[in-house]
């Protein structure tokens, strides 16, 4: 699985950087006692990334590295999920607000492993705390650290409404009862902002959007 893993990293990331993932998972296979490239469960994977995570119990032994060991491990969980993702097909008819909401799932899934394997070009100055990090009850698609910031990321694969700045607000707001000497930050990633979510904004600076764009490349077969 060590093979697959290093191709699969080569296909997003520079030499260095696989070579600090591959690393980072050495040393958490030696913490763990188990060599972490022979687990293929995505829901052992995924207990193990909750052990090193932020609020994990081994969570000084994921700070190795500037925390690359458990950026390391929540590459791994993703790169397992990735060679199992595969939508069951419903039971029986479904609506077409059902299909609708089937298919902006997938897509947001999409945006996220698109932007979680480019954290590094598009946040250079940030370090990936957690990838759909729970706390208190929630989930916050991403969070990142930088010196003493945490950024909240939230995001939407279509239009982000005026709804999204109150999920946003209250996830800032339980970061900040954890973490009370750190500032909070909230940026909002969607293909198409609503004015009412922009006139939001304007009553926090500390949160702000932004809209993607996907491309396509063509390579020769």
């Amino acid at each position: 699985m060590k093979d697959k893993f290093k191709i699969y990293l080569s296909a997003r990331y520079s030499a260095n950087s696989v070579n600090s993932y591959i690393s980072g998972i050495n040393h958490l296979s030696r913490d763990y006692g188990q060599n972490i490239f022979d687990i293929q469960d995505c829901e052992l994977a995924a207990e193990v990334r909750a052990l090193y995570d932020l609020n994990g119990a081994k969570r000084h032994v994921g700070d190795y590295g500037n925390g690359s060991a458990r950026n390391a491990i929540i590459q791994y969980s993703n790169f397992l999920l990735n060679l199992s993702d595969e939508v069951d097909e419903p039971e029986g008819r479904i609506t077409e607000t059902e299909v609708s909401e089937i298919i902006n799932f997938t897509y947001e899934q999409d945006l996220h492993r698109a932007l979680e394997s480019q954290i590094n070009e598009l946040f250079p100055d940030y370090i990936l705390i957690g990838s759909e990090y729970s706390i208190e009850g929630v989930r916050i698609d991403i969070l990142l650290e930088r010196e003493n910031e945490l950024l909240v990321v939230e995001l939407k694969s279509g239009r982000a409404t005026f709804a999204v700045f109150g999920q946003v607000s209250m996830y800032i707001g339980v970061l900040k009862q954890k973490h009370p000497d750190k500032k909070i930050k909230g940026l909002i990633i969607a293909h198409e902002i609503h004015s009412g979510l922009l006139a939001a904004c304007l009553t926090n600076r500390d949160i702000q959007c932004k809209t993607y764009s996907m491309k396509i490349e063509l390579k020769n077969a």
